[in-house]
């Protein structure tokens, strides 16, 4: 071998040895990326609809991950299972009703969960059921029996509900049903009323080919019940040990928001590599819905998601309280904190 092709192969080795080299450094820049970022288990109320398109649209984005963040999110089987989920440490966050940690919070005090970010300004509990059945007025569902599953919000919340409508509650006969069948055999006359999320029931009974104009609609927000409504729930001590983390959350969780906001279509693709079995119509008109009656408040336009009136949620929670027989009555410091929250101007809604 001449010394000239001796040369060329050394260099030839030389630039091999100093490719892989790079390789193996971009690798490990990559790795080392990987693993810093911080694991967060997030567990949703229900099953997948359009409302929770905020953080699978925020996921498959990867604004959790910009923000440094590793996020699991599985769905839900109703708020009370969630509250427990998060305080037994299974879940670093929950999304669930604020309004149901008044109980929990009185029957396990050495495990109280904090509401960190409230995502509706309104609740969306109501009581659906058919014109012209003789149910006019809440009161009128005393001697009725009303369909739903032990877990949705529209019955748990039903003790204050009744109290502040005046309803007998002893006079209600529950059927107690699983989520999968509760629309579809209210649809079927199989009972009076059901209780749910405005905006579960009254689009799963559109699919089901229900004219909705022939339902009457009594929401909690309207009759009585000036609550807030579904929020992002931690334990307090995980919370305080990592702030950053619930704050990148929350800011990414801003991102989804705003992102759903301004493409509902892309919004509702994200919501269906989880459940392929969504109709896109259906979604983009539940997620309408949830804009109108939780989201595009007065409040929000004016002072931007999660804002919170202390005497507006102390009012609520004494609602609450008394609906339940929790003493003392929680205030809002009891139940909500501020302390994770982006900016307020970082938090205004482009509706």
């Amino acid at each position: 071998m001449t010394s000239r092709a001796s040369m060329l192969l050394r260099r030839a080795g030389l630039s091999l040895l100093i490719a892989c080299g790079l390789e193996v450094a971009a690798l490990d820049v990559v790795a080392q990326a990987q693993t810093q970022l911080t694991p967060v288990r997030f567990k949703l109320d229900w099953v997948w609809q359009a409302p929770q398109s905020i953080w699978t649209l925020a996921h498959e984005r990867g604004y959790f991950r910009e923000e440094g963040l590793d996020v699991s999110i599985d769905r839900g089987y109703g708020g009370p299972d969630t509250l427990g989920s998060v305080a037994s440490g299974a879940y670093d966050i929950g999304f669930s009703d604020v309004n149901n940690l008044v109980e929990f919070n009185a029957k396990n005090p050495d495990h109280k969960l904090k509401s960190a970010f409230i995502v509706y300004d309104a609740t969306l509990a109501a009581i659906i059921t058919r014109k012209g059945n003789g149910i006019n007025t809440p009161k009128d569902l005393e001697g009725r029996v009303i369909g739903a599953p032990l877990t949705t919000g529209g019955r748990t919340l039903f003790p204050a509900f009744a109290k502040a409508n005046g309803i007998d509650d002893s006079k209600i006969t529950w059927e107690t049903i699983s989520i999968q069948l509760q629309d579809q055999q209210f649809a079927q006359g199989k009972f009076d009323a059901v209780a749910s999320f405005a905006t579960t029931s009254l689009l799963n009974l559109k699919l089901l080919g229900v004219d909705l104009g022939k339902l009457t609609v009594f929401t909690f927000f309207k009759n009585g019940l000036d609550l807030y409504g579904s929020s992002l729930l931690v334990r307090p001590e995980w919370a305080a040990a990592n702030p950053e983390t619930v704050r990148k959350f929350l800011r990414a969780t801003m991102r989804g928001m705003q992102g759903m906001l301004v493409d509902k279509k892309a919004a509702i693709a994200s919501l269906q590599k989880r459940d392929s079995m969504l109709d896109t119509k259906i979604e983009i008109d539940r997620l309408d819905m949830m804009i109108e009656m939780a989201l595009k408040t007065p409040s929000v336009e004016k002072n931007g998601v999660s804002y919170v009136d202390p005497e507006r949620m102390d009012r609520g929670l004494e609602i609450v309280a008394k609906a339940f027989n929790v003493s003392p009555v929680r205030k809002t410091s009891d139940i909500y904190t501020d302390a994770y929250l982006p900016q307020p101007q970082d938090r205004m809604l482009k509706f």
